[in-house]
């Protein structure tokens, strides 16, 4: 004989997970246990948008779950913490790659100029458009074979 699950409709699920972490958090066990059960029902009973709203509602409106609206704080606080250090390696990698992209196309002025002297304002301006290091290397690499800025496909 196999058993399923009966489903259980929304508003039972939200209070469900509501008394699941209330529960947890008066247990008495460690804070390291505590918080992986805490992780377990997080992980395995997320709820939707509608049901997020109302579970916070049910928390913020009966004071059994105040130690539960305290954890939710919590987690707020790690999740933003969490999205600004992400912000921050993010936007650290654009600049590393941004001043890759200015390296390349400094190291290409400076080499043109070596080999053929001062260069119109236009050459620069459009050196300083490319934005395909691929292309860059390409135009490094033919500065080497160049006879003249003609020679370059710029």
């Amino acid at each position: 004989m196999v058993y399923t699950a009966a489903p259980i409709d929304h508003k039972e699920r939200v209070r469900l997970k509501a008394d699941f972490l209330r529960w947890i958090l008066r247990a008495p066990v460690d804070p390291a246990r505590r918080g992986l059960l805490v992780d377990f029902v997080e992980m395995y009973m997320p709820l939707a948008e509608r049901e997020q709203t109302e579970f916070e509602h049910i928390v913020a409106a009966d004071r059994q779950y105040e130690v539960v609206e305290q954890v939710i704080t919590v987690y707020e606080k790690r999740g933003i913490e969490k999205g600004r250090q992400e912000g921050v390696q993010m936007g650290r990698q654009e600049g590393r790659q941004e001043g890759r992209q200015e390296g390349r196309q400094e190291a290409l002025v400076l080499l043109m100029e070596r080999r053929f002297g001062k260069l119109p304002v236009a050459v620069g301006r459009r050196v300083r458009r490319i934005q395909s290091a691929e292309r860059l290397d390409a135009l490094l690499l033919a500065v080497l074979d160049a006879k003249s800025l003609d020679d370059l496909p710029l």
